[in-house]
């Protein structure tokens, strides 16, 4: 079989560096001793939101934020007498959009030492940034989960003496021989009432404790009824804050699945307490868990719905809604590591997590868990 032969085009090195240069990942500029821009590359152009001819009518000053204007006068100075330096700033694009920038710059020079212009390369750290953020973020949810695991222990401590010093006057209630009265009848209910709120809290207890657990746990038989049983108390406070209704479909003793309890019980939280986020701006509010059968992987398994009626999910960004790190919700609100991890969770037990969503009418999770015949 014969080759084709392909006759080379020669590229004036001219040529090759400004396509190098326009190809390049990072804006690159250059400014000349009064600031003024005298060259930017296509990244520029694309970062920044001006064309290069709007660019290189500008002075350096028009397209960094107000607030390191002082800082840049001051580099430039250093960056001419230095002939280099790496620094930080901000950017300020033509819409007004500030982005963080890693800046590496470089003089030139002529013959004679005279500074002639700067050479810089600008990466753009917006990801960079967001990155480190979540990440400081979810290591401060780690230490709030030692200290919920120290909480619970704390608490225990004087709970179960209170449970048994409430028990001990229920059974000495019992056990005297006063006529029942007013008084007497109002005295039990008071001792009920202790006793009850008394296991809620160590309720509570126990579940601050297993949540905060690390990953290498049991594997046991779960009832689901139980896990969003749980996960419905654990996220009381915020169905009720948010005016949430909940409709349970699920039945005690009817679906099995093998795991780690608390694990499936953190995937369910973490879905209704997105439900409740996304239902916040509306009118109806209403939250339905139901399971059905259905296969996954030719396997028998457990569909376990989350629906909410809440804003949707846009299709656009459907297939990224469990990339670690991607959220939709503002700084400060979530990390985007929740779906990420939850269907880590579920993966690691055989199932996977689905969704469906219209946008404007409402969302369902789904996780697919193999059956477990009883």
């Amino acid at each position: 079989m014969s080759r084709m032969r392909i006759q080379a085009i020669e590229i004036p090195d001219a040529d090759v560096f400004k396509i190098l240069l326009d190809n390049f990942p990072d804006m690159i500029h250059s400014i000349d001793d009064n600031g003024d821009i005298v060259y930017t590359n296509r990244r520029a152009e694309t970062l920044l939101g001006y064309t290069r001819e709007e660019l290189l009518s500008m002075n350096i000053k028009q397209v960094y934020a107000e607030e390191v204007q002082e800082a840049l006068a001051r580099g430039f100075s250093d960056l001419k007498e230095k002939g280099d330096k790496m620094v930080e700033s901000l950017l300020k694009a033509k819409d007004g959009t500030k982005i963080p920038v890693e800046i590496r710059s470089f003089s030139i020079y002529d013959d004679e030492g005279r500074f002639i212009r700067t050479f810089s390369i600008l990466r753009d750290m917006r990801k960079i940034k967001d990155l480190q953020a979540s990440l400081v973020h979810a290591g401060r949810l780690a230490a709030i989960g030692e200290l919920a695991s120290g909480v619970a222990h704390d608490i225990n401590n004087p709970l179960t003496v209170i449970l048994l010093s409430n028990e001990m006057l229920l059974n000495e209630l019992k056990r005297t021989n006063i006529t029942p009265s007013d008084s007497f009848q109002k005295l039990e209910t008071m001792a009920k009432d202790i006793q009850k709120a008394s296991r809620s809290i160590q309720k509570l207890a126990d579940h601050l404790r297993n949540f905060s657990r690390g990953m290498a746990e049991k594997q046991e038989l779960i009832d689901l009824y139980n896990s969003i049983s749980d996960a419905l108390f654990i996220t009381k406070n915020k169905t009720m804050s948010a005016g949430v209704e909940i409709i349970n479909n699920i039945k005690k003793g009817t679906h099995f699945v093998t795991g780690c309890s608390n694990h499936i019980e953190q995937v369910f939280v973490n879905l209704i307490g997105n439900a409740c986020d996304a239902m916040i701006e509306r009118q109806n509010r209403q939250l339905t868990l139901s399971i059905e059968p259905a296969k996954f992987d030719n396997v028998d398994c457990w569909k376990c719905n989350i629906m909410d009626t809440g804003t949707g999910i846009p299709k656009e960004i459907i297939d990224e809604i469990f990339q670690s790190f991607f959220t939709t919700k503002p700084k400060g609100k979530g990390t985007g590591l929740g779906l990420s991890i939850s269907r880590g969770i579920v993966r690691d037990h055989k199932g996977d997590i689905i969704v469906s969503s219209k946008h404007g009418e409402g969302t369902t999770f789904s996780v697919l868990l193999p059956v477990v015949v009883v």
